[in-house]
């Protein structure tokens, strides 16, 4: 055997055994597995159908990730692949894509100094995604299309976030403690820079028949570092009217007439007005 038979070998052996793990180990160990490792994390992940996608990969139905709280998020299907080509530069490559509803969610990641993350949600329907409901006990509704392009390795990934809802509305809504007008019809869009680590919101803005709204400032992309963030409400005459104990709530945040503008403080997991 020459050299070049050896690397094409070793090559073929790297390629073949992803798949060979795949399909020779049972599917209920395959998802065994995948519910440990969410497990670690504090999830915990559930399925109504679970095995292995053709040419490779595993593919499952009727996903549900929840926590300690409830659900967070539920798929239709969700299909997982990795990447061989990475592996031969001793990185990890994935891609993944979800259906939730008429909505499409795609996602690739590969590990190393060079990789990151790149995602693309198409049409998602918010209504469908109980996250909302779980953490902050809102309701809201809207389909939302949207991108990412991070690099790096977490925590310091640097890159630009994307986003665009249509037909956006909640209700519910509160910041810490304080509530905020229940909205509808509205269109949501803005970008997150993120450089290091740490993102920087770019004018995301609110903006439908009675009320206009600007979210701006600082945003660590962890649960637990602080939030320097900028609300800025303006409603319209008879918005103001319909929601009168909503504002009479907010007056203190009142610096001009018909301009309310809101210091948000805390966490991304636990957000409050200063």
């Amino acid at each position: 055997m020459n050299r070049r038979e050896a690397i094409c070998g070793v090559v073929a052996v790297i390629c073949l055994f992803p798949l060979l793990v795949i399909f020779f180990i049972p599917a209920a160990q395959v998802e065994g597995i995948v519910r440990r490792s969410f497990a670690r994390q504090g999830y915990t992940f559930t399925s109504g159908r679970f095995g292995t996608a053709f040419p490779y990969g595993i593919i499952a139905g009727d996903v549900t990730i929840a926590d300690s709280r409830g659900p967070l998020l539920r798929l239709d299907r969700l299909t997982l692949h990795p990447a061989f080509l990475p592996l031969m530069t001793g990185n990890l490559a994935l891609s993944a894509d979800a259906l939730v509803g008429a909505g499409t969610i795609t996602v690739q990641w590969r590990s190393g100094q060079k990789g990151g993350i790149s995602a693309d949600i198409s049409g998602l329907p918010l209504d469908q995604v109980p996250f909302f409901r779980t953490v902050v006990d809102a309701t809201v509704a809207g389909r939302l299309w949207g991108e990412a392009r991070l690099s790096g390795v977490p925590p310091r990934m640097s890159g630009v976030i994307k986003i665009r809802i249509t037909g956006g509305g909640c209700s519910g809504l509160k910041i810490g403690e304080l509530p905020l007008p229940a909205v509808s019809d509205e269109t949501i869009q803005g970008m997150l820079r993120v450089k290091d680590g740490r993102g920087r919101v770019e004018s995301l803005t609110f903006e439908g028949n009675s009320l206009y709204a600007r979210l701006s400032g600082d945003i660590p992309l962890s649960v637990s570092a602080p939030l320097d963030l900028s609300l800025e409400l303006m409603p319209k005459a008879d918005f103001l009217e319909k929601q009168k104990l909503v504002f009479l709530l907010l007056v203190r945040y009142l610096d001009s007439p018909g301009h309310y503008r809101l210091p948000v403080r805390g966490t991304l997991a636990k957000p409050s007005v200063f």
